[in-house]
């Protein structure tokens, strides 16, 4: 009975040794960050800039909400083609504007698509009136970057035919410096540090949107550059200088081609 109950004591110090030295040789779980709210942000003025920005009538708040967009899709970005952007709603010519052009409740505005292209040109975006969806900030360090995009390097034009937008926002930046966005460019989205995209192809993945501000500017409804647009004075003018106002905005994850 003597050697049972030796025997029995070996076995279970051998089987509790063998427990310890298993939960030892774990590796601990990296603790992933809380998402965080950026509903309400710092973008350089007085007061925080909410989502809705300076808004005054619902469609525009609406709108504004979609640029200004921080959480992932719930299921993959899916790819999509320049050819299949010219393909969507870009409204039609009415006299002299483009009318029955898409609105915040299009289903285009809730696609998460992935494009890949060639970046002419980054640049600060909107700075010099302010945009509602960032309350009128004028500071540079928080305006949206702008990306002239192209198919390819060889469909560059200087009158904007075949140019396409992409932007990043400042909650974009937001989350890319807590590493909560994929990225083969770092974890800095500023503008001064993404303008190292310029001459590569690049596959940008992120919210498609249409920009109502910039629908009478755009070639694919207007071929012919017969509407006129209104400057920031108040005052007319002809010059078409975007392919569409379809645009990825905001960007959530950008990489670098070979």
């Amino acid at each position: 009975m003597k050697r049972r109950s030796v025997l029995a004591t070996t076995i279970s110090l051998l089987i509790l040794s063998a427990i310890v030295v298993a939960d030892a040789t774990k590796k601990p779980k990296k603790e992933v960050p809380a998402w965080p709210d950026l509903t309400s942000i710092n973008v350089g003025l007085p007061a925080l800039c909410n989502i809705d920005g300076a808004a005054h009538e619902p469609e525009k708040a609406k709108l504004n909400d979609l640029k200004n967009r921080f959480r992932l899709p719930e299921g993959n970005f899916q790819p999509i083609s320049f050819n299949d952007l010219l393909a969507m709603n870009q409204g039609k010519i009415v006299g002299d504007t483009v009318k029955d052009f898409p609105t915040s409740s299009d289903k285009g505005n809730q696609k998460a698509v992935v494009l890949e292209g060639y970046v002419n040109r980054v640049s600060v975006g909107g700075c010099s009136t302010g945009e509602s969806c960032n309350c009128g900030t004028k500071n540079k360090l928080f305006c949206d970057t702008h990306i002239d995009f192209y198919p390819d390097k060889n469909s560059v034009t200087a009158d904007g035919h075949n140019m396409f937008v992409v932007e990043i926002t400042q909650r974009m930046r937001l989350l890319a410096a807590q590493g909560l966005l994929s990225s083969n460019v770092g974890n800095d989205w500023s503008t001064a540090k993404l303008t190292s995209l310029e001459g590569h192809r690049v596959r940008f993945s992120g919210w498609l949107y249409f920009d109502t501000d910039h629908v009478n500017e755009t070639w694919q409804p207007d071929p012919q550059d017969k509407v006129k647009s209104v400057d920031a004075q108040g005052k007319p003018h002809f010059a078409n200088w975007r392919q569409t106002a379809w645009e990825i905005h905001p960007v959530m994850k950008i990489e670098i081609l070979p």
